[in-house]
């Protein structure tokens, strides 16, 4: 390489690190507005925590993760808090990211156990499991105008029953309406059943909003009914059927109590689903962190070998693209985990009492419903 070419390859570097500063500085204030704005509103700030711990996409979570930790890399090389200039500290810093990817394995092993485990049983286990599951499908077809059968999309299934509880929810407020009478009694059982199925409504019309009839991922059905207090639900159907008995009639208490073992139902629902999500996403997060290990693990051998015998020919700033690039990379399968777990997490949480009694913080503040007969 004579002397021209060699400054026409410096010319192409600096040029192409001048491009790619100018790319990353851009990024880093359009990051900087957004971490602004996202301080001073509290609507955003639980948008963004919703987003974040349950809806959001968990791969697009785990690579926005990957991109702050390549900006932050990158802007502290540019600054000099950190440099490339000790090859020495580079290939240290990535045989130290290669010894931890290793811990991962057991990770991976403990996670594909945990999933497998519950696929297995005995004939008889399995036959039991079956059974349970088809007796709970034929309590709600029983329900169901005509007796039909109900489907078998999650998404499906759940409009269904949403149905039948907006359905005896509007039968019971006609039929209270209509035959409470018009003494005090009467205006107060008749106030309480319009506030209980008020309350009905807004939930089920939530849920409804999140379902388009398709064959919907599981985590899209589940999320809808996250946080929504079905044990007062339960609680406030016996308050009612109890504090009114001598005003309600015989239909109104038939509905009151179909009410109770349709909330019942779907409370059985939910933590079915969560058990079905959480199976399904650990081992989808057991493959991803396979591969995603697999590409940090030759990134990091190829950046030692790059820096094995001193610091590579090239511009300051390609150099730190490379290396804060690697790191990203490398980081891949730490931010994979921490995305999917958090959700994981976040579902187990907001479920871990089914039943007849709800939890403090079980609930989100977004989520809670203003109950004025309590």
């Amino acid at each position: 390489m004579n002397e021209r070419q060699f400054l026409a390859w410096l010319r192409r570097g600096f040029i192409l690190s001048t491009r790619i500063l100018w790319v990353v500085s851009r990024v880093g204030v359009m990051a900087l507005l957004f971490l602004v704005s996202f301080a001073v509103d509290p609507q955003r700030r639980t948008r963004f925590q919703r987003w974040f711990l349950l809806e959001g996409d968990r791969m697009r979570i785990a690579g926005w993760m990957v991109a702050l930790v390549f900006l932050s890399a990158f802007f502290l090389g540019a600054f000099g808090v950190v440099g490339i200039e000790d090859h020495g500290f580079v290939t240290s810093m990535f045989g130290a990211v290669i010894s931890g990817l290793f811990s991962f394995v057991p990770i991976v092993v403990a996670v594909n156990q945990l999933t497998v485990s519950q696929l297995f049983g005995s004939p008889e286990q399995l036959r039991q499991e079956i059974q349970s599951v088809r007796s709970f499908r034929q309590g709600i077809e029983r329900r169901l105008p005509q007796g039909a059968a109900a489907p078998t999309e999650p998404a499906g299934f759940l409009s269904d029953v949403l149905g039948l509880v907006m359905d005896r929810a509007y039968e019971l407020r006609a039929v209270v309406g209509r035959g409470a009478g018009t003494g005090d009694r009467g205006q107060a059982v008749r106030s309480t059943v319009e506030t209980y199925v008020e309350t009905i409504e807004v939930q089920c019309e939530e849920i409804e909003e999140e379902l388009d009839g398709t064959h919907q991922r599981l985590i899209e059905v589940l999320v809808p009914m996250m946080g929504d207090s079905y044990s007062r639900n339960v609680t406030d159907a016996r308050r009612i059927a109890v504090e009114y008995d001598d005003v309600l009639s015989g239909r109104a208490t038939e509905l009151v109590e179909d009410l109770r073992e349709l909330f019942v139902s779907m409370d059985v629902l939910r933590q079915y689903f969560k058990a079905l999500y959480v199976q399904q996403e650990l081992a989808n997060l057991s493959r991803l962190i396979a591969y995603s290990g697999i590409a940090s693990f030759l990134t990091s051998v190829f950046l030692i070998l790059l820096f094995a015998r001193g610091t590579p020919l090239g511009g300051a700033v390609l150099l730190e693209v490379v290396v804060s690039a690697s790191l990203a990379l490398a980081f891949s399968p730490f931010a994979i985990l921490v995305s999917y777990m958090v959700r994981i997490a976040t579902i187990v949480k907001r479920t871990t009492a089914p039943g007849a009694f709800t939890p403090r913080r079980e609930t989100p503040e977004y989520r809670e419903i203003d109950r004025t007969y309590d």
